[in-house]
């Protein structure tokens, strides 16, 4: 007897969903704090009341939460993970005003606590996009999907495919059960055939060939590498700043909000040091392994040394000077994505030499 899911099983395509999520999130608190600097944080209200811009971002999370109950379809879905993202990025964007007494916006580690919860979303989606093969039980739904979207005539050639393909490679060598052979009846039957959409532009892999041309395979190397480089000098020069630190000199980070002081304890000091030693050494090892010969292994080490600069180091850093670090970790993400192009490239060389 199978045992049933205590929650649910996992949704197909939930790394794509969660991702814009992330995307509009991080966009959300980019852009609020930005404007809210420019323009030169106005107050919604009178009369002695405040709109504050968390109140937006709960009715937007109460929304995203509307569309998923209410609405079928993965253009709700999509809908939805869109109005979440921008939800809780305006909603955390304030939590410097709820975890102190005077209310205070621009309290030191506020913004370490919003680039955490980013982190925390970007570690879950990484997660998420490790497994291939889905479950029996997750295939099948993913099916259910495919006959969902097909009834409500949006249902394209590739995602029919791909929900086949899912669902056959998750039986593998297993007969299928009643449920699983009417689905797939259902999927390949001629009427569905003449119910299919055209797949869209990013479905027909035109957005990975586009990317194949302006970025290929050598030069994307090359960034890789200069990347891995850059981190290594900011390794370095971070790791000089601890010890000037440590000697008495503690330089003013100049922020939007106002000069803030770098930390002066021994803890902290010695932390920043270590954090960034480890970090650099990780990443000259992926460069020189990447220089020798040895790319692919390069690339799993640089995976795991990026992200450990993005959250330790990412962490120090925003708490000292908040927005200010905020240069360092874009470039920092930027390494990253191109870093899992280069693994996605490599496993699609491997698989295609195998075959």
């Amino acid at each position: 007897m199978r045992l049933r899911p205590l929650i649910g099983v996992r949704r197909d395509r939930d790394a794509r969903y969660l991702f814009v999520m992330i995307v509009a999130f991080a966009v959300t608190v980019i852009a609020t704090r930005v404007y809210l600097d420019v323009s030169g944080y106005p107050k919604v209200g009178g009369g002695g009341l405040h709109v504050a811009h968390m109140l937006w971002g709960g009715l937007l999370l109460v929304l995203a939460v509307l569309l998923a109950l209410l609405f079928v379809g993965r253009r709700a879905l999509m809908l939805s993970a869109l109005a979440a993202g921008i939800g809780v990025g305006l909603f955390i964007d304030e939590v410097g005003k709820f975890i102190t007494e005077t209310n205070d916006y621009f309290f030191a580690p506020a913004a370490p606590i919003i680039y955490g919860a980013v982190l925390l979303l970007v570690l879950l989606w990484l997660v998420l996009g490790r497994r291939d093969r889905p479950s029996r039980a997750e295939a099948t739904h993913g099916a259910v999907e495919a006959v969902r979207d097909l009834a409500d005539g949006r249902l394209s050639t590739a995602d029919r495919d791909r929900a086949v393909d899912r669902l056959r490679a998750a039986m593998g060598t297993d007969a299928p059960s009643e449920l699983e052979a009417d689905l797939l009846a259902i999927l390949v039957a001629p009427v569905t055939e003449a119910r299919l959409v055209p797949p869209g532009w990013v479905e027909r892999g035109e957005a990975r060939r586009l990317l194949q041309r302006l970025l290929p395979d050598r030069l994307e190397r090359l960034l890789v590498r200069i990347g891995l480089f850059l981190s290594v000098l900011a390794a370095l020069l971070g790791v000089l700043v601890a010890i000037a630190i440590g000697g008495g000199e503690v330089p003013a980070i100049p922020d939007p909000t106002g000069p803030i002081e770098a930390p002066s304890e021994p803890v902290w000091i010695l932390l920043l040091a270590l954090v960034w030693v480890v970090v650099g050494l990780a990443n000259g090892l992926a460069l020189v392994l990447s220089l020798a010969g040895r790319h692919a292994r390069g690339m799993a080490i640089a995976q795991y040394a990026v992200l450990g600069g993005l959250v330790a180091g990412g962490l120090l850093n925003t708490y000292v000077s908040q927005l200010g670090a905020l240069a360092g970790v874009v470039v920092q993400l930027g390494l990253l994505l191109l870093v899992l192009d280069q693994r996605r490239r490599l496993a699609n060389a491997m698989a295609t030499v195998s075959q």
